[in-house]
This record gives C-alpha cells, sequence and structure tokens, in this order.
C-alpha cells in the first residue's frame, strides 16, 4: 500500500502519520454535524428537492507525487460519493503536474481559480497573504482536530501560531526523533548480551560483535553509522538537551560544537573508532551503501535514519530469517537519553485566504479526525474493495489493488500514524519504529531552543550570513577528523578558535538575535 506514501504522509506523509486516539464510531458519526448541531449529510433542503453537497478544492500534491497513474475510473467515483455521503461533503482534488508541484500551487495562488486546502509553510503563506488563521474555524468546528492530536505534541499549535495568538493551521506531523541505535537482536541473544542501556554497555556489545566475530570470517561491522545519525541518534546523551543550537552560561546561542558534552561525545566516538568498533568507511558511505552491508548479514548496530536499516530488514531475512534490529531505546548516556527530536514545523494544512467556504474546509478536516475509518477512505480507498483489515482489534491493513491510488486525501496527521500498521512485512519494522519511538518525548529530548527556531527568520539569517553553509560544512569536516583520529582531540579547543576566524561569531551573534526576538 503506497508505503512511502503512508509513512511520510502520514509520517510524515512523508514516512507516514502516527499518534493519538480516535473519537467517533467506526461510521464516522461523530462528525462537525454531531459536534456542532448543524446538519452536514443531509440529503434534501426545507422544499423536500435534493440538496448538492458543499464542495471542497483540495490541492492533491501529497498522495499524488507518489502515484505512477490515476485511479480507475469506477473506483475513483465511488470514493467521491461515499465521501459525499459519509461527511456531506463533495472533495475536488487539483492534480499537480509530477514534478512541478510548487510551481503549480504558487499560480493556483496566484489565479481565479477556487482553492480551499493546502499544506504549506504557514510562516511564509501568512506573510504572503495567501492563507487565513483558523482559529475561530477551530473553536467552531475543529473540536476533533483538537482531540486527535496529541497534549504531548503542543509545540505543533505553538509553530502554527503567530505572536498576536492567531493560529494559521493544523498541525500535521510534530518534531520526530528518526535517528536511533539500532541492534541485532539475535545475535544479542546469540552472544548472552541484552541490548544496552548505558554507554559502558554499549561498548561492551561492540566489543563483543568485533571479537566473537558473528557474520563469520571477520566480516562483522560492530557500528555503521553517519555524522547526522551520530548527533541526532547520540549526542544528546551528552549533552543534557537536543543536539542543536544551545543557550551558553553568557546568555547567546551557540552552535552544538561549543556544547562541552559534545566535545566529550566526540571523545568517546574516537576511542571507539580507534578500537575498530565504528566501521572505518562509515562516514564516506551514502545510504545505499549502507543498505547493502545490511543486507549481506554484516552489520551489528547502526545508528542512522531509522528507514536505512527497517526498509530492507525483510530482504535481509530471506536469507537470514531470524535477523532482526531493535531500537536501543532505553539506551541513556551520563546525562540521559541519547535520542534528539526535531525542532516543531510551521507548515500545516491551511485554508486559502481566497477560499469560498472555510467553514466547509474545516468541518472537512474535522470529519476527517473523528475516525480513522475516514481517513482509510480518503487514503486507501474503499473497505474491502481497495483495503481490508488484517487484524481489525491492532488496525493492521492490507491493500487488495492499485485501483484507488489516493486523488482525495488530505488533513492526513501523523496521529494517525501511530495508529495503525501495514501487514506487509517489509512496511512492518518502519511502521513499529513510528509508533513507539518517534514522537516518544519521554525517551528523546528536544534541541535547548526548539520552542522559538520555527519563529526564526531564515530569509534575515541568510542574508546576515551568507557563508553560513561553508561555515556547517567547515563544521562537520572537522568533527569527522576528530572522530577518526586525523586530528588529535587535543587540538579541539584550537579548532573552535579556527571556527571564529571562519564568522562563527557572526554566527553566535546572529541566532542570539534571533533568540532574543523571539523567545
Amino acid at each position: 500500500m503506497r508505503k512511502g506514501l503512508a509513512v511520510t504522509a502520514a509520517v510524515c506523509l512523508l514516512p507516514v502519520t502516527l499518534f493519538g486516539c480516535s473519537s467517533g464510531g467506526k461510521d464516522g458519526s461523530s462528525s462537525p454535524a454531531s459536534a456542532t448541531g448543524e446538519q452536514t449529510t443531509g440529503k434534501t433542503n426545507d422544499t423536500g428537492k435534493s440538496k448538492e453537497p458543499e464542495k471542497v478544492y483540495i490541492y492533491a500534491s501529497g498522495a499524488m507525487s507518489n502515484a505512477s497513474k490515476l485511479s480507475k475510473p469506477e473506483d475513483y467515483e465511488l470514493v467521491r460519493k461515499t465521501i459525499i455521503e459519509k461527511s456531506g461533503i463533495e472533495i475536488v482534488p487539483i492534480i499537480p503536474p509530477k514534478g512541478q508541484e510548487a510551481e503549480k500551487l504558487n499560480l493556483l495562488l496566484a489565479s481565479n481559480e477556487p482553492l480551499d486546502i493546502f499544506m504549506g509553510d504557514t510562516i511564509n503563506y501568512r506573510t504572503n497573504g495567501a492563507i487565513q488563521p483558523v482559529g475561530e474555524l477551530l473553536d467552531k468546528y475543529g473540536a476533533n482536530v483538537k482531540k486527535l492530536w496529541p497534549q504531548e505534541w503542543g509545540d505543533s499549535w505553538k509553530a502554527l501560531t503567530d505572536k498576536d495568538g492567531k493560529i494559521w493551521g493544523v498541525p500535521s506531523v510534530p518534531g520526530l526523533a528518526m535517528k536511533a541505535a539500532f541492534v541485532r537482536s539475535d545475535w544479542m541473544n546469540e552472544l548472552k548480551l541484552q541490548l544496552p542501556t548505558t554507554f559502558d554497555e554499549y561498548e561492551a556489545v561492540l566489543k563483543a560483535l568485533k571479537e566473537r566475530d558473528p557474520a563469520g570470517n571477520g566480516q562483522t561491522i560492530p557500528m555503521i553509522t553517519n555524522l547526522v545519525g551520530l548527533n541526532l541518534g547520540l549526542a544528546a546523551g551528552f549533552m543534557g538537551v537536543g543536539y542543536g543550537p544551545f543557550v551558553d552560561t553568557d546568555g547567546k546561542v551557540k552552535p552544538p560544537v561549543m556544547h562541552p558534552g559534545y566535545k566529550q561525545f566526540i571523545e568517546k566516538m574516537a576511542d571507539w573508532y580507534k578500537k575498530g568498533y565504528i566501521y572505518k568507511e562509515s562516514f564516506a558511505l551514502n545510504t545505499e551503501r549502507i543498505r547493502e552491508l545490511v543486507k549481506q548479514n554484516r552489520v551489528g548496530t547502526a545508528v542512522v535514519h531509522d528507514t536505512i536499516v527497517l526498509a530492507v530488514q525483510h530482504e535481509l531475512q530471506k536469507n537470514v530469517p531470524a535477523a532482526e534490529y531493535k531500537v536501543a531505546g532505553e539506551l541513556k548516556g551520563p546525562l540521559g537519553s541519547v535520542m534528539t527530536m526535531t525542532d516543531a514545523s510551521s507548515t500545516g494544512w491551511v485554508v486559502s485566504k481566497k477560499s469560498q467556504n472555510p467553514e466547509a474546509a474545516m468541518r472537512l478536516l474535522d470529519w476527517i479526525n473523528a475516525d480513522i475509518e475516514n481517513f482509510f477512505l480518503l487514503y486507501a480507498g474503499i473497505k474491502d474493495r481497495n483495503w481490508k483489515y488484517v487484524d481489525e482489534k491492532n488496525r493492521v491493513i492490507e491493500n487488495l489493488n492499485q485501483d484507488y491510488v489516493g486523488e482525495f486525501l488530505v488533513g492526513d496527521t501523523f496521529a494517525y500514524t501511530v495508529q495503525y500498521a501495514m501487514s506487509d512485512p517489509a512496511a512492518k519494522p518502519e511502521f513499529d519504529y513510528l509508533g513507539q519511538y518517534s514522537g516518544d518525548t519521554t525517551r528523546s529530548k528536544k534541541t535547548a531552543v526548539s520552542n522559538v527556531t520555527f519563529k526564526f527568520d531564515q530569509k534575515e539569517i541568510a542574508d546576515k550570513l551568507p557563508n553560513r553553509a561553508d561555515l556547517e560544512r567547515m563544521i562537520d569536516e572537522e568533527i569527522v577528523k576528530f572522530i577518526m583520529g586525523a586530528r588529535p582531540m587535543d587540538g579541539y579547543d584550537k579548532f573552535l578558535q579556527e571556527l571564529n576566524g571562519a564568522g562563527l561569531a557572526k554566527w553566535i551573534d546572529v541566532y542570539t538575535e534571533q533568540y532574543n526576538k523571539f523567545k
């Protein structure tokens, strides 16, 4: 079932979807009509004549960007009519040319063509006057939207709210922890070891993998990783906060490379690299090469983006049926949890400024949030025709065909992504990770300035720091040298001084200015 969408569009649709509790019955009866007393599903008006459904125009750039074809006409029409029957609203999808989604949206917003709902960055679009605030609409028609989104992801609402308290969109994806330590649990059983919970235990696991070589013939890779994986998957355990800019004792915002705990973390990684625990070619590998090594039954632990390992686990299992990667979810460093959550996003579902019926647009979003089967209808099509339950209790579903490809999908939300799974064994590991770890705020840390970064004026930053990319690239390159031993750790302070000459002081001034402006 279009796994890429569900896990990104839902994971974000992007790797898709996932959290929260559904309210209402399976027939979607807990709709805006029942919540507000307004009739949204009636088929006749007060004269007894047939009542035309309200139309809501959506920009269908999510599902359709992953679709290789359009739905069969009969399935498209059946889904369209079923949505009208259940919601009282007719969804009219605007399908952009593949590869030109952004250009088409800009043209659409500048034209007189109708548009009600699309996915976009609220800061950019409200600045350009392209969208309207939705706070009052949420209060009147969005009870299910509010109820479905978990309280622990409250930063998502903050990121969609301006300084005057106006809400400009509905969140789709919260801050997520997508990098973690994945460990071959079958090898742990073979070596009579447990999933590590401390760095000392992790090092003992790496030592055992190297010395006892479960892959055989010296082929075992104790750890494979990359710099992004180390930073977002482990560094927080030494920093006490998520990897990212932090506020130092002098009140200035500084890059994570200047955090004293980060230096200690790099010292540990350099020690592991020297001992042969970290694969020597790790920092020169691309995603596909890492996946090849996983499929070759060589990787004991991997600290990378979840999909790099989990998306190919089923291929590994074709040759090694017992092979399985589990998350070292309880792993902690000297200062606690090791995983970093991304900052809240200012992107969400927005209502166009030129919408002719914003009330219907919000009622549609609320109906989608009222019951997961409403989402399944838009995403997967007709139950028992296009999809079916394999395990209804646990909401495990199976795609029956590709006769419907998702033209009507709108309002997808990570709050649902964590509530279901695909029966496809290739997709299950990723869905399990998304549901158990990616949005879990108890196992991961936010960055020190996560509550304000979504307010930063990125254009102003770019204008004042034209060499920002060069500076950040220099930092990454030198950190890799420290880990690989090309630069000794006793030269770390000298390295920080070199950064000053490359523009670090200006970076600190600009980011501190942004922080003080918006904190």
